[in-house]
């Protein structure tokens, strides 16, 4: 936790998370992480956090971005490459020999 200057305004954790854009979730991580300073305004059963806007402003300065990857939907598709042990091969319709030509049926 920490002591905010006296003429230093606090804000609320709805107030702090929309003012960085993130969610309250993600604000209440940081704190417990310990990358985000804060003071509790009210007893440990309930917890009441309140942000000073140095603090806020100190951790948008040191947050670092996340790299960015290529989205794999994005990337030209590659042939897959596979090792197969069987020696076959693709054949168009038009070559399978048609029903009942090549023996005679039986009666």
């Amino acid at each position: 936790m920490l002591t905010p200057l006296a003429n230093e305004r606090l804000l609320t954790t709805a107030e702090a998370a929309a003012r960085l854009a993130i969610s309250i979730k993600t604000l209440r991580r940081h704190v417990a992480s310990g990358h985000l300073r804060c003071v509790n305004i009210g007893t440990e059963r309930r917890v009441h956090l309140r942000f000073a806007i140095s603090q806020l402003t100190d951790f948008m300065r040191n947050r670092q971005p996340l790299e960015a990857s290529t989205c794999p939907s994005i990337n030209p598709r590659r042939a897959r490459t596979t090792s197969t042990i069987f020696k076959s091969a693709a054949i168009a319709f038009t070559a399978l020999p048609k029903p009942g030509t090549s023996e005679m049926r039986r009666q």
